[in-house]
């Protein structure tokens, strides 16, 4: 009799389970509860362990279910959205953040707005424009609500804090020392309150930061940028959508910007860096990764979750390595194309480009 695909995949989650156990017992943890979080921040190999563990959980659930059952659950995932909505206006429970609802109501719309809008780049020309009934762009509406703005900024604070998306991986993740020395310079562009920079600044000896974004937020890096750090860290206000103050630099880093932004408004960012570009300037990207083909398994597909979310709200997407060889080269040839690198334990990756100095050939 052939081997049951079920209880095959079944056997290997459970003894990929009882690893998990046998971790948490070996480090007078508590085991793993709906009670409590676990397996937070764990070593890079308990960390694979803990993604096979829900990726064969995936596959016994869809090989349980069934294609029709697994059809229905695809199409009741709107149910569970109107569920959120209804939770998060009541406040049921108090122990869920209220930031989770912001952008949900949205997805119902995504087939409206791309009706209405077909073939749209323009970030005020999305789904979540129709869900709330307004011309402006996510952020100019934020913008607009101070404790919604608030929210949104206390989630973002929180996903870039720990686990998956800690700068950490970023600073240990890249080969950083090759810009180690005497005058060299990184831009960090639209770099918030400088998170970035002061991870690869504590990981680095030499390698000076000039942190840009709106003249607020960087007031408010200067003011929070720890005392050690103030020879090497600078910010400046800039508006990316403006030609690059900063010339010469060896690094300009990019993290989370370009996703938010149609390949027609992402493609003018990068041409106002060109002009500052030396020869041997990297541009280095720090975005989600999908891959070029689709995937089922859990662990990889955040970035395909994040593609629509990018969709929904901004008329954007997250590029696959392909994208970004096209988009490089239509910016200006002289962008060569390096690669990527996922930092380990990391669910974002590092895109980079060199700029190689020669006559610049009509785009």
């Amino acid at each position: 009799m052939t081997r049951s695909p079920l209880t095959s995949l079944a056997e290997k989650l459970l003894e990929k389970a009882k690893a998990l156990d046998a971790y948490n017992e070996s480090h007078g943890l508590p085991p793993a509860s709906f009670e409590h979080e676990s397996f937070i921040d764990v070593p890079l190999e308990l960390e694979d362990t803990r993604k096979a563990v829900i990726d064969l959980a995936q596959d016994v659930k869809r090989l349980a279910q069934g294609p029709r059952d697994l059809l229905f659950e695809i199409l009741n995932l709107s149910t569970d959205l109107a569920n959120l909505h209804f939770i998060y206006h009541h406040r049921i429970p108090q122990v869920v953040p209220p930031n989770g609802a912001i952008s949900k109501p949205s997805a119902a719309k995504m087939i409206a707005a791309m009706q209405k809008y077909p073939s749209s780049g323009e970030p005020n020309e999305t789904a979540f424009n129709l869900a709330f009934n307004t011309s402006r762009s996510f952020y100019q509406e934020l913008d607009m609500e101070p404790e919604r703005s608030r929210r949104f900024g206390g989630a973002m604070t929180w996903v870039s804090h720990g686990g998956q998306f800690s700068t950490e991986h970023l600073a240990q993740g890249f080969d950083w020392a090759r810009f180690d020395h005497e005058k060299a310079t990184m831009v960090d562009v639209g770099g918030g309150h400088g998170a970035v920079s002061m991870s690869i600044a504590k990981a680095t000896r030499k390698l000076r930061f000039v942190v840009q974004d709106l003249p607020a937020t960087v007031s408010d890096g200067a003011r929070l940028l720890p005392t050690a750090l103030k020879g090497r860290v600078s910010f400046m206000p800039h508006d990316f959508f403006v030609e690059q103050p900063v010339k010469g630099a060896d690094v300009y880093f990019l993290r989370y910007i370009l996703h938010n932004w149609s390949d027609k408004y992402a493609q003018r960012i990068l041409k106002t860096l060109v002009p500052a570009l030396k020869d041997g300037s990297s541009i280095v990207c720090c975005e989600f990764l999908p891959g070029d083909r689709s995937t089922t398994s859990w662990s990889k597909k955040q970035p395909y979750h994040m593609d629509m979310i990018q969709a929904i709200g901004w008329n954007s997407i997250e590029r696959t390595s392909s994208d970004w060889a096209r988009l490089f080269e239509s910016v200006d040839p002289r962008l060569q194309y390096s690669g990527t690198r996922t930092p380990p334990g990391c669910s974002v990756s590092l895109i980079e480009a060199r700029f190689c100095a020669g006559p610049a050939k009509n785009m």
